[in-house]
């Protein structure tokens, strides 16, 4: 009798898991079959949080919460972090991905008036500027140029700089020495 209410018990505990099995098999298989990636996603993922709600507490170890986790495994005695730590992350996450734009402050062209050409040992262009600025050309093309006119120089994609004038539609770009 021992033997048969044992075995008895154990079925009755088995067969849950079992049930669970197949049906978690059956929801595989049919988020398998979804053309769709996205839908397929959604699938595996709805997948996933009910399985997740249906294991308990005690035998996960864990809560649905990860923050209640991550608060037991520090030892954290406040649930309400500090104010100057919120807005530090705050304010982090609004300008992450945004490294690369333009700041508002610096600016976007500059205007001066040459006062110097010449040409180094591999024929680009060099000038000085009449604020001391020297600008060295970058590649080998011809660019139209005179003592005392007026040129341009904007920035340019990936950090460079590209040199101007309105009198011309040329643009070289220019890399600054000095």
């Amino acid at each position: 009798m021992k033997w048969l209410s044992l075995l008895l018990l154990v079925m009755l505990i088995l067969h849950p898991l079992s049930a669970q099995a197949n049906s978690l098999e059956h929801a595989l298989t049919a988020c398998r079959a979804e053309q769709n990636a996205l839908k397929r996603l959604v699938c595996y993922d709805d997948i996933h949080l009910t399985n997740k709600a249906e294991l308990p507490a005690a035998v996960s170890g864990t809560t649905s919460d990860p923050r209640a986790n991550a608060a037991d495994v520090k030892g954290a005695s406040t649930a309400q972090p500090d104010a100057a730590a919120a807005k530090a992350k705050d304010s982090a996450s609004e300008r992450f991905g945004l490294e690369h734009q333009r700041q508002p402050e610096q600016a976007s062209e500059l205007s001066f008036i040459v006062s110097k050409i010449s040409y180094n040992n591999r024929k680009e262009l060099v000038v000085e500027f009449d604020n001391g600025q020297v600008w060295r050309q970058q590649g080998s093309g011809h660019y139209p140029i005179a003592v005392g006119e007026q040129h341009q120089i904007k920035r340019g994609m990936l950090g460079g700089f590209n040199l101007s004038n309105a009198r011309n539609n040329r643009t070289i770009r220019v890399q600054r020495e000095r």
